[in-house]
């Protein structure tokens, strides 16, 4: 009996399955990478505050515009104008130091009461001194401010004095300077030093004086201050200082 031959056995060919279409789209919109356009961040305009533009500095200093002395006997006054270069501030405690000289030769030293200074302000000051004095013919002068203040106090207005000597020999004496003071708001009972500075024809000081005294109210008062005088003056100008 012929061998029998076993017919060779081929697996079946499993086909691959079929992706439908709406499958195979979602697919490929899955691994898409389109970039996507990015849209520009709204941004606010910054809005500037105005600044107020700063002041300039101010010049918180004293000059000693002039400087003289009025001689009579035993007793000088030794004088000095000075002024505030400040426009916007005040000098408080202002003090004049002065250095009184016979030629070359130094003297006493002594220094005038404390002023108080209004912004811009000229004001007259002087001092008295004797036996250390004596006989002096000129006087040195610097200034110390206790402060500067942003907001004054009051301040009093002097200005031109009339000079009086009833019983002058040469001109060489003492006498008195009459004028008026004004203030716009210093209460009755205020303490007030006044000042009186007196100058020869070409402008030099002969000479001044002061006097403390309580202001009686109102916004002006007539006064008189004592003066020694080297000669009879051209002109003679008061001013006064009260507390701040």
């Amino acid at each position: 009996m012929p061998p029998i031959r076993l017919r060779e056995m081929r697996r079946p060919t499993l086909a691959a399955p079929a992706i439908t279409l709406g499958v195979a789209a979602t697919l490929a919109a899955c691994g898409s990478s389109e970039p996507q356009t990015s849209r520009p961040a709204h941004t606010v305009a910054p809005h500037a505050t105005p600044r107020p533009t700063p002041l300039p500095p101010d010049a918180e200093t004293i000059t000693v515009l002039q400087t003289g002395v009025g001689t009579f006997d035993l007793a000088t006054i030794p004088v000095a104008v000075i002024r505030n270069d400040a426009s916007r501030h005040g000098a408080a405690a202002v003090v004049v130091h002065f250095a009184t000289k016979r030629g070359d030769a130094p003297l006493g030293r002594l220094d005038s009461l404390p002023v108080n200074m209004a912004p811009g302000e000229t004001l007259p000051v002087a001092a008295d001194c004797t036996d250390a004095c004596v006989s002096a013919t000129a006087t040195d002068a610097s200034v110390s401010v206790g402060a500067w203040l942003a907001k004054p106090g009051q301040s009093l207005t002097g200005g031109g004095a009339a000079y009086a000597c009833g019983a002058c020999r040469s001109g060489h004496d003492h006498a008195d300077v009459t004028g008026t003071l004004s203030a716009a708001a210093l209460s009755q009972g205020a303490a007030v030093a006044a000042f009186a500075a007196c100058h020869a024809a070409d402008g030099g000081i002969v000479g001044g004086g002061f006097r403390e005294l309580v202001w009686p109210g109102g916004t002006t008062l007539s006064i008189d201050v004592p003066v020694l005088v080297n000669s009879a003056p051209a002109n003679c100008e008061l001013g006064a200082s009260t507390r701040w």
